[in-house]
């Protein structure tokens, strides 16, 4: 049995997730395609979770044979074109990426839904045992729901899942001790989970393919020009990340002082400004 039989029973049924696909190919042409979709996905889910999702039934199942048949069209795809070409058939570049694309996006917004359900599932403890999920339990932003009100990343589970990471790399590298220096400190605290989502964003733009963000972010490097430049999206992506850690940098600046003046009482000339509510009057020299 190949990969593909074990969540499609004929091949035209694995066309119905993905439109692209021609009528004539087999399970055994994509065979190794789909095992190289399936580790991806398992990587993601853990074995122990594909399986029980694969032997289970309705949205939960059908949103996984949608990941896994347009991830398996999208890797199965260069070898489509070399062989196309043999047969002296065209296939023009932007039309490549666009298939290219419109199989990754397919899969993406497909494994969004599996999380999505996963998440609100109370039937899959295998779920809850994984090591992303784990490694929650210590995180600042634990929710994508949370996430979004912080940065807007469409309430992409998929998304905010894979960057649990890297908010606990932006927390070990330094946000953490502010999170415990502003402890009681309400105000404080939701400009820390700020700085910690942008933190984590500028991160995963130095580190993932543009494809793998949310509409919101991804939308930001659309190119309405004909030809794509890979370096110009990637150094767009690169100055972006930048951009979001001098907020960060700026911000903490902010707090470290807010957190300084409120340890020592004074009152920071720099910062502080006349106000009728306020009997402490700066003047003038």
């Amino acid at each position: 049995m190949t990969i593909l039989e074990e969540l499609f029973s004929t091949i035209a049924e694995f066309r119905m997730y993905v439109p692209y696909a021609e009528s004539n190919i087999s399970f055994e042409q994509l065979n190794s395609s789909a095992i190289s979709a399936k580790k991806q996905i398992v990587l993601i889910l853990t074995r122990k979770v594909y399986s029980d999702i694969e032997s289970a039934y309705g949205e939960l199942n059908e949103a996984l044979r949608m990941a896994m048949a347009n991830l398996t069209m999208a890797k199965q795809l260069v070898f489509d074109i070399v062989s196309k070409r043999k047969n002296n058939v065209d296939i023009y570049k932007h039309e490549q990426e666009a298939m290219r694309r419109s199989f990754i996006e397919n899969y993406y917004n497909a494994m969004d839904t599996v999380i999505q359900l996963l998440d609100t599932k109370e039937d899959f403890p295998s779920w809850k045992e994984t090591r992303y999920k784990k490694l929650l339990d210590g995180l600042k932003i634990q929710s994508t729901e949370d996430f979004d009100m912080l940065y807007s990343i469409d309430l992409s589970y998929l998304f905010f899942f894979r960057t649990i990471p890297i908010q606990k790399e932006a927390l070990d590298d330094g946000l953490s001790a502010y999170f415990e220096r502003a402890e009681d400190k309400e105000d404080v605290l939701r400009m820390l989970h700020r700085c910690l989502a942008k933190q984590t964003i500028a991160i995963a733009l130095r580190r993932f393919d543009i494809i793998e963000f949310p509409p919101t972010i991804r939308s930001l490097f659309d190119d309405s020009k004909a030809s794509r430049s890979g370096k110009d999206e990637q150094e767009r992506m690169l100055a972006l990340s930048a951009s979001l850690m001098d907020e960060v940098k700026q911000e903490l600046a902010n707090i470290d002082l807010i957190l300084t003046s409120d340890s020592s009482g004074s009152v920071d000339t720099n910062t502080s400004f006349n106000r009728p509510d306020d009997i402490i009057l700066v003047m003038p020299c």
